[in-house]
Formats: structure tokens, C-alpha cells, sequence
């Protein structure tokens, strides 16, 4: 009677799901060492769980594998959606392994970016440079203000 009551609790199914404490699970592991048919009933309750979670499976959308599907290996083509994609894969493959190319576009952009750097670059240094002369210039003017102020009487 006490193993029907055991069996009826719950806790084989709690133990089956993963859900059950240490001592619970210490308690069965003693009871299966007490009662060899309780393994039996722990290998029925197994089965009940999986034959329901496969009968009551919800199967994903068509479109889900697709996607899935496009992800894991997007160089093999898949049949179109009836939606619109909003994912575009461009392949880029050069002529050699070594050199990629660029449009010639690119490549004028490129120049005329780096001619333009340069310059700002001259007028940096030429602005700091007249900068630093105005300021010695007016250094060495009221310098020589004071001792023009030191040197006249009053």
C-alpha cells in the first residue's frame, strides 16, 4: 500500500522532468533499492511523458525551416517565399586570392580624399606656424613697451 501511495505522489514525474530537490531524488534512489518494480514505473512514466510531448508536438512554420535553413548554408539556393525577403547576400569572389577589386570610382574617391587630407594638412602646420610668429611678435612688442615705459621720464 505504501508503494501505490509512493507511486501516485508525484514524485516519479518530478524526478523523470528534473525537477525534483536532492532529497526527494535520494528518496526514490532508496525506495528503487527497497522495491525493484519501482524502476519499472520510473521506465513507464518515461514513456508516458515522451509519447505525450511527441503527441501534443507543435510543428514550426515551413517558413521557419527555410530561414534556418538559408542560415546555416546560404550558398545553396532555396526556393522563393511567397513574402518578400528583406536579407540580401551578396557573394563576393575575387579573380585571385590575393587582390580584391574595386570599381574605378573608388579608387578616384580614394586619391582625391588623401590629396584633400594633405592639404588641410600644410594649412594646419602653416596656420599653427603664423600663430606662434604673431605671438612672439606681440611678446617681443610689449616687451619692449616696458622698458620703453622703464626708460622714459616722467
Amino acid at each position: 500500500m505504501e508503494l501505490n501511495h509512493y507511486i501516485q505522489s508525484g514524485i516519479i514525474e518530478s524526478y523523470v522532468l528534473g525537477i525534483a530537490t536532492a532529497s526527494e531524488m535520494e528518496e526514490l534512489q532508496q525506495m528503487c533499492r527497497l522495491y525493484p518494480s519501482l524502476n519499472a514505473e520510473i521506465i513507464a512514466v518515461e514513456r508516458r511523458i515522451e509519447r505525450t510531448a511527441l503527441a501534443e508536438a507543435v510543428l514550426p512554420s515551413p517558413y521557419l525551416k527555410q530561414r534556418i535553413f538559408q542560415h546555416i548554408n546560404w550558398r545553396e539556393e532555396l526556393p522563393p517565399t511567397d513574402d518578400n525577403s528583406r536579407y540580401t547576400f551578396i557573394n563576393i569572389h575575387s579573380k585571385d586570392s590575393q587582390h580584391i577589386t574595386v570599381h574605378k570610382w573608388w579608387r578616384l574617391f580614394f586619391i582625391i580624399t588623401f590629396l584633400l587630407s594633405k592639404v588641410c594638412l600644410f594649412f594646419a602646420i602653416y596656420f599653427f606656424l603664423k600663430y606662434q610668429q604673431s605671438r612672439e611678435k606681440g611678446k617681443e612688442e610689449r616687451q619692449q613697451i616696458r622698458t620703453e615705459q622703464i626708460t622714459s621720464p616722467k
